[in-house]
């Protein structure tokens, strides 16, 4: 489903935005109430301050489903400055839902409206993505989806299938969402389809090169009839900006995308054209890059799953303790060599450098 999001605090403006939403063929109408940046949530008054007073936002979901067929969802925290306890987050589901919410998109932590960037907001308030489960339990006819600190597709897999041994995924959980891993490294995301959805990956998923050419094509055929001084070139190119991320060739081709769109002439170029350009220029500076493998999915690799982010509120199996030096004195066996034959062997060998030193000490040079 594709789905539009609108910010705001009246109900009366919203109801009336909500059937624009409709005809454009959106699939869903959300509203913001997890935003905290203090253009929305401060001088705005909407977005996250809309979580202190959820009769509000109960009033605003019930005006705008009556004027939609499409479902009206809500994007929220788990609680709001000082607002932060389970209780809280349990009312404030509680109360939107008599709205006409059935579904809701919970990014995993509180926020505080004062102190702290948005940036800081994404990082610094811990993660309870075990909260979130306990939301599934207590409200089983709702849906929900839970956001936040979510950066690999292996933590994707932890949240949607569970982990063995960890914990048993509600079946009204029927999301994961991501926001910062599709925008920061894309290609993060090119085996989801078989990892997620157990289906065939596209044959556009074959390397950098493929997912930038089906890129372009889709650019092309999206604003085939749209003057190219018309279409942002900027906005088109930021869902393609971390192509490269974490391998060389990331610096050369942000900097062409940057350089090139910025020119007189670049603005009447199409971006798919100015893309292919910025392209060109990684190729001809690292051969290799375009065509580098990509790594796989590997659902179920704790290691993964814990660099996902997946371990907040929730307790994945410890994993095995490495070896210590204490450790091998209780080793018997090591690559089919008795360990009494290694630590002799290791004796011989002292002694040999012991009678080597000796023997160059007592000839007269």
């Amino acid at each position: 489903p594709v789905v539009c999001q609108l910010g705001g605090s009246n109900p009366d403006t919203l109801a009336q935005a909500a059937p624009l939403v409709e005809q454009f063929g959106y699939d869903e109408v959300n509203l913001n109430c997890g935003c905290p940046s203090d253009r929305v949530a401060g001088k705005g008054c909407f977005g996250a301050q809309l979580m202190k007073d959820p009769q509000k936002v109960r009033d605003i979901v019930h005006a705008m489903q009556r004027q939609v067929q499409i479902p009206v969802t809500v994007k929220c925290r788990l609680g709001v400055d000082d607002l932060d306890s389970y209780e809280f987050a349990h009312q404030f589901v509680a109360t939107v839902a008599q709205g006409g919410a059935k579904h809701f998109y919970i990014h995993a932590r509180k926020c505080l409206l004062n102190g702290l960037s948005p940036a800081q907001n994404r990082t610094i308030p811990p993660l309870m993505y075990d909260r979130v489960l306990r939301l599934c339990q207590d409200f089983p006819d709702l849906k929900f989806s839970v956001n936040g600190g979510i950066t690999s597709v292996e933590a994707i897999h932890a949240h949607l299938y569970g982990v063995d041994g960890c914990h048993t995924v509600p079946t009204n959980l029927v999301g994961a969402m991501v926001g910062r891993l599709a925008m920061n490294k894309p290609v993060a995301l090119w085996d989801i389809d078989r990892t997620i959805f157990n289906e065939p990956n596209p044959e556009s998923t074959r390397s950098r090169r493929t997912l930038a050419q089906s890129y372009c094509e889709y650019i092309e055929g999206r604003y085939a009839d749209v003057p190219a001084e018309n279409v942002s070139s900027h906005m088109c190119f930021k869902p393609i900006l971390g192509l490269f991320s974490g391998i060389k060739g990331n610096k050369i081709f942000r900097q062409q995308l940057d350089t090139l769109g910025r020119t007189k002439e670049g603005k009447k170029t199409s971006a798919a054209t100015i893309i292919r350009q910025a392209l060109a220029a990684v190729e001809q500076a690292y051969p290799t890059a375009l065509d580098e493998p990509l790594d796989p999915a590997c659902p179920g690799d704790l290691s993964r799953i814990r660099d996902g982010g997946f371990e907040q509120g929730l307790t994945l199996p410890a994993p095995e303790p490495k070896p210590t030096a204490q450790d091998l004195p209780r080793v018997e066996i090591i690559n089919g060599v008795g360990q009494s034959d290694i630590l002799s062997r290791v004796a011989r060998m002292k002694q040999a450098v012991v009678d080597a030193r000796s023997l160059c000490d007592s000839i007269p040079w």
